[in-house]
């Protein structure tokens, strides 16, 4: 019967499982239409809520909006939501823009435009700066803007400090979903610094003499007609609410990214309005906006460099005849995916109000990719369901947990049966390893509680981060784990504190 009861656990978590497989899916196994594909797959991939945009041909051929966002309203067409480390590409195109008009230059020294960036301390750029190129000296060169704009150097966080903020943004820095999490294992997949696009933010406004949301609106918002897009959020209302993820169910997330982090992660906007930008400069008419004349907007997503995989804010895929420009990632409670491709003349703009690596690194990357299938080739294949996926997680983690109360609630019998064992003489080696188990228990428990932000940052490339970023990153895996983590301690101690009571008498 004692070892029945211990199967009744994995008993649960194999039915679930085995639910969760064989159980029918009753989905249409292809899409030929966007309607089906978006508001069916959204409730497959545990998305709280979207809005979709598609253009071709300088038009734009599809517009949707689907589920709630985190305060349970329903997300309408004309939603503003955080772009999150899309902002990118509209900063850029600012940027372009300011550099043809002769404002700046992207040759000229960053320090130009940035005269009150602390040189005390240290004394150069040496120090806070580094270039990407092992071979490259900094000392007497310059730190050109194109170098900031092209990620060709690490920025230090902590010498940038006047830069940083609470809230930063996540790239997801893939196209496919499928090369992620093999990214993390290579020095090429480390991400690109949140700190570049706030410092040209600074080198723009410096320029210009203005700030930047009005930079953005007099140069490309109005001229544009994108009038639901701003870097200054107070100005707009309806923004939706974002939301996090705990397992398939949303909670909300009510915050602001601040004003100094607008040009990498900061700017609202809709689907409708990017897919405005997308096609203009997808598709450019012959009568464009002078300050981004339709004759050079192709060099936004052109590479800044031969060596550099980034434009004007863009994530170039490659320089082949069909190239796949993107941009994407996910801010606190908000994520967003934003494809082009400029030899046909298309473009696609997903604006999510679900925050989380899941959503901008897997979710998004795949409604992409089925999207441009198609778009394409006029149909999709059903998407792995990762729905159920966390089903099973959810379940299991109860399980566990449910486990591990049950298993502190009867800490009294598990230190009365050791006791009995240890006065008949039973078992010495194995009463050993049992309290070197608990004891290790507890240390490697705690110890993981401390050093979780850290093994994290290492294994993603983000350095400093907090339990605020983890919580902001992956809400409902990093609750689960902060509570399993402190229940699991808690029966350990419990045990430890019955046997040390019933051996004193």
């Amino acid at each position: 019967m004692r070892w029945f009861r211990k199967l009744i656990p994995w008993i649960v978590i194999a039915a679930t499982v085995a639910a969760m497989i064989y159980l029918p899916d009753v989905d249409p196994e292809r899409y030929t239409d966007f309607s089906s594909l978006f508001g069916t797959e959204r409730r497959r991939q545990a998305n709280a809520g979207f809005s979709v945009a598609v253009c071709r041909n300088g038009a734009i051929v599809y517009q949707g909006s689907f589920g709630k966002d985190g305060s349970g309203n329903p997300i309408a067409r004309d939603s503003p939501m955080y772009l999150g480390p899309s902002s990118e590409i509209l900063s850029g195109a600012l940027l372009y823009s300011l550099s043809l008009k002769g404002s700046l230059s992207l040759d000229d020294d960053i320090r130009k435009h940035l005269p009150d960036l602390d040189m005390s301390k240290p004394r150069s750029l040496r120090d806070i700066v580094g270039l990407k190129e092992n071979d490259a000296e900094i000392e007497g060169n310059p730190i050109t803007i194109l170098q900031v704009a092209s990620h060709a150097i690490d920025l230090s966080e902590r010498d940038l400090s006047a830069f940083r903020s609470r809230i930063s943004g996540i790239e997801a820095g893939e196209l496919n979903p499928e090369f992620f999490l093999l990214s993390r294992f290579s020095s090429e997949g480390a991400p690109r610094s949140r700190l570049a696009y706030r410092l040209l933010g600074t080198v723009m406004e410096n320029a210009e003499g203005q700030s930047f949301s009005k930079l953005l609106e007099s140069r490309l918002l109005i001229p544009l007609g994108m009038h639901g897009t701003t870097a200054d959020p107070d100005s707009l209302q309806g923004i939706a609410i974002g939301s996090g993820l705990f397992f398939g169910l949303a909670f909300p997330y009510d915050s602001r990214v601040p004003v100094i982090a607008a040009p990498a992660d900061g700017i609202v906007s809709t689907a409708e309005d990017i897919a405005k930008f997308l096609s203009y400069i997808t598709a450019p008419p012959g009568k464009g906006i002078a300050s981004l004349p339709p004759a050079r907007v192709a060099k936004l997503y052109q590479p800044l460099s031969p060596t550099s995989s980034s434009g004007f804010g863009w994530r170039v895929e490659s320089s082949g005849s069909d190239r796949r420009i993107y941009q994407g990632g996910s801010v606190e409670g908000f994520s967003s995916r934003v494809v082009i491709w400029p030899e046909r003349n298309a473009g696609i703009a997903i604006l999510s109000a679900q925050g989380g690596i899941i959503q901008s690194n897997i979710v998004l990357p795949l409604l992409s990719s089925a999207a441009e299938s198609l778009l394409f080739s006029g149909s999709s294949p059903r998407l792995f369901a990762i729905n159920r996926v966390l089903i099973i997680l959810g379940i299991s983690l109860l399980v566990y947990l449910v486990s591990l109360l049950f298993q502190t609630a009867l800490s009294k019998s598990w230190a009365k049966n050791l006791l009995e064992r240890r006065e008949l003489g039973r078992g010495g080696l194995l009463n050993t390893f049992i309290l070197a188990r608990t004891l290790s228990g507890i240390a490697v428990r705690t110890l993981l509680l401390f050093a979780a932000p850290i093994l994290v940052g290492v294994f993603l490339g983000i350095p400093r981060l907090g339990h605020h970023d983890l919580m902001t990153m992956e809400p409902g895996t990093y609750a689960a784990f902060i509570i399993l983590a402190c229940v699991g301690t808690m029966r350990n101690i419990t045990r430890l504190v019955w046997l040390h009571r019933l051996t004193r008498g």
